[in-house]
């Protein structure tokens, strides 16, 4: 069911997610990372305290600039936390220079990596599976957990999947805006329900923009009305 309702989910990113990897010349197939990290949940919340679609915890966040303040979070903004991964997954191939060490260090953090390395006695740079039997219980399962999921999106019928579904693109206009609305007075304004645009706009903690230009996002076909109405 997991599987299935986050296949579901993937349908809103995934397309624009693994053209960012494309263009960033990193494999596509880390596109379907989220679908371990957080099911494409844009508001998942882990027990460590990583948050969004790719699960970044704050100081993390900080480090590839994901603005966090009494107003926004962007770790739950799908765009700029993809950027966001690109640029930490990149980071962490450098340092280990393959990619199922450089998922462990995405999982549970590069140092935790580099001490497992150190324990080794051989003097080389291992790979994950030199290192599996020490690294924490949750990194170890996390790589065959991800080439499990590649294995399946290629092959789903093989593996007892027959009837999935995917959700459509996420579709929206956006408008920069300056001063603070509340969600429910903007959804109002263009005649929508307060939650599309809480759904679109998920990087908003408490439901109102912030005091400082922001890009907000709205229905397709409404940020013109919006504009017109933006003195009211």
């Amino acid at each position: 069911n997991f599987f299935v309702e986050s296949y579901r989910r993937s349908g809103r990113y995934q397309k624009y997610i693994a053209a960012e990897f494309r263009k960033a010349g990193l494999p596509t197939e880390l596109s379907w990372l989220p679908l371990i990290e957080s099911g494409y949940k844009d508001k998942a919340f882990s027990r460590s305290r990583a948050l969004g679609l790719w699960q970044f915890i704050a100081s993390t966040g900080y480090r590839f600039n994901l603005k966090r303040d009494p107003w926004i979070d962007e770790r739950m903004d799908f765009q700029k936390s993809t950027k966001a991964a690109i640029e930490y997954l990149t980071f962490l191939h450098d340092l280990f220079g393959d990619w199922s060490s450089a998922l462990a260090g995405y999982n549970c953090g590069e140092m935790n990596v580099v001490r497992a390395i150190r324990q080794q006695r051989e003097d080389y740079l291992d790979d994950f599976w030199d290192l599996y039997t020490i690294l924490p219980a949750e990194t170890a399962r996390y790589i065959p957990r991800f080439l499990a999921t590649l294995y399946i999106i290629k092959n789903p019928a093989k593996y007892g999947f027959t009837e999935l579904t995917l959700d459509d693109p996420m579709q929206f206009d956006e408008i920069t805006v300056t001063k603070q609305m509340k969600i429910r007075d903007i959804a109002e304004a263009i005649s929508v329900a307060p939650d599309v645009l809480e759904e679109l706009n998920p990087t908003l903690r408490q439901q109102i923009t912030p005091d400082y230009a922001y890009t907000l996002r709205l229905p397709p076909r409404t940020g013109n009305v919006l504009t017109a109405r933006l003195d009211q």
